[in-house]
């Protein structure tokens, strides 16, 4: 496939249909994602994995071109679609692509969705907010963390509307960018750079979550960690592992479970 910032090429297999994989694929991150999954599936399969937007171009995006670029890359391919596989707060995006995916090839794809997570405010908070505080932490001191975590806690507890949350939160992590990067001796474009991709993370989150309850998981499953009690969907099938969420895509167990579902 040619680079075309929309897809990345985790594997090319021998086989010609593709499996899509719909996450926000960050290097370096400590959270395990589909790369480690797929270096660990015995599978011949061709797996894609969507890029986000480069930062700055998110700006003004609705939900629907976010995900229109996407399907619209994968029909010009001209390959059959197989499954789609989602995780976390990306499988809201997943269940809208299979369905896309639906409208023009005969076989409908699978969908896969690992820890299907709700987006809120709380869960934008807990898998979002706080992990990326976290990377600040060498920079801060426990009291500004905490208090920090507080203060994300409040504006979660005043917008449910999940626009006037992203205004809020934003505005706290620029607040404590500022602080940390001063600290650190990082130059001032580097850290307005961090914050552009804060602001494009939350953006792509809260675009996941407008389609909330927009597709169908009738026929889906779910491969769950042991965080995740509840799904809040009906599934065909849950799969549960008692393992980490952040370990979910690099645990060997849930590697050969999804190579199954493959087929």
């Amino acid at each position: 496939m040619e680079k075309t910032g929309i897809w990345d090429v985790l594997k090319e297999g021998g086989r010609e249909d593709l499996v899509l994989t719909v996450d926000y694929a960050v290097n370096g991150r400590q959270e395990a994602g589909f790369r480690d999954l797929v270096a660990r599936l015995d599978t011949d399969h061709t797996v894609w994995e969507t890029l986000a937007p480069p930062v700055g171009d998110e700006a003004g995006l609705s939900p629907e071109q976010y995900l229109d670029r996407w399907l619209d890359a994968v029909r010009a391919s001209g390959r059959d679609v197989s499954a789609v596989v989602g995780y976390c707060a990306s499988s809201n995006f997943a269940g809208v692509i299979a369905e896309g995916v639906a409208r023009w090839q005969e076989e409908p794809p699978k969908l896969i969705l690992l820890d299907p997570t709700q987006v809120t405010s709380w869960t934008i908070l807990h898998f979002g907010f706080f992990k990326v505080l976290e990377s600040l932490r060498s920079m801060l001191s426990e009291e500004e963390i905490m208090s920090a975590q507080r203060e994300g806690w409040e504006i979660a507890q005043a917008n449910e509307n999940l626009e006037d949350f992203r205004t809020g939160i934003v505005a706290l992590y620029r607040r404590l960018g500022e602080t940390a990067f001063e600290r650190s001796g990082m130059r001032g474009d580097i850290g307005e750079e961090l914050v552009a991709w804060f602001t494009a993370y939350m953006s792509y989150l809260i675009a996941s979550g407008a389609f909330t309850g927009r597709y169908s998981t009738g026929e889906a499953v779910a491969v769950c960690s042991s965080v995740l009690e509840e799904t809040h969907m009906e599934f065909k099938q849950e799969l549960r592992f008692d393992v980490d969420h952040t370990e979910l895509l690099r645990t060997d167990e849930v590697a050969v479970a999804v190579a199954e579902l493959l087929g």
